[in-house]
């Protein structure tokens, strides 16, 4: 009889940033992703800030993965193996390892005081920010998710190495530093329960309308973030 094999894993790509300065998202025509690990985090402890007893389920590098380019409510990705699972086990959140170097393109988003697109500037780095231009044109440009100096907010753990639970770094709500990797947990919709023998199906539904961010502080205008596409997961 056939065990679990694939979990579709299109659902973590929240990246709700707590930035302090004004800033506005608005659509990403172009967002591209790495992702590095995945754990299911077991239900009876398990919080926005903290995966407990996770189960890795994925862990190698995806690839770049456009979720902008995918169709509503369809799978970006099929990733992972629910196999390491323990057998009636309640799991009610993900956690999710990705690069912090995120690739996104947008246009005609305001930072506060001017309107912003992707193209010219600069692009970020681990220690730095990435920035658009005044009145600039969607053109790919890789920004770092999160604000240097700014917490990525309390399901975010920015991370300067992939752990076996990638829970550690600068800590849930920690603010980004020079951190290669960041983690990030969300809740599932309804919680999972692996019986060794279903193949479970992944209910995926997102959109970039509001993917893409600027904001601007320190006499710099046009800073470029990726911002939360908006995500709904069920497994059943």
């Amino acid at each position: 009889m056939k065990l679990i094999k694939n979990i579709f894993l299109t659902f973590f790509l929240l990246i709700n940033l707590s930035i302090n300065a004004f800033s506005v998202e608005g659509l990403a025509t172009t967002y591209k992703v790495t992702i590095q690990q995945i754990a299911l985090c077991e239900a009876a402890a398990s919080t926005l800030s903290s995966c407990s007893n996770p189960v890795v389920v994925y862990e190698t590098d995806s690839g770049e993965i456009d979720i902008a380019s995918t169709s509503e409510g369809a799978a970006a990705a099929t990733l992972g193996s629910a196999t390491s699972a323990v057998i009636g086990t309640s799991y009610s959140h993900v956690q999710v390892v990705m690069n912090r170097l995120i690739t996104v393109a947008g246009s005609g988003i305001s930072d506060g005081s001017a309107t912003c697109g992707t193209s010219g500037g600069s692009a970020g780095t681990s220690s730095a920010n990435g920035v658009g231009a005044a009145n600039g044109t969607n053109v790919d440009k890789v920004v770092a998710a999160g604000v240097q100096g700014n917490p990525l907010g309390n399901a975010g753990t920015p991370l300067t190495a992939i752990t076996s639970d990638s829970t550690a770094g600068a800590g849930a709500n920690g603010n980004v530093g020079n951190h290669a990797f960041f983690s990030w947990r969300v809740a599932l919709s309804k919680n999972f329960i692996y019986d060794g023998i279903v193949n479970p199906s992944v209910s995926v539904a997102f959109g970039t309308n509001t993917a893409m961010g600027f904001t601007s502080g320190g006499g710099t205008a046009c800073i470029a973030y990726a911002a939360a596409p908006d995500v709904t997961v069920t497994i059943n």
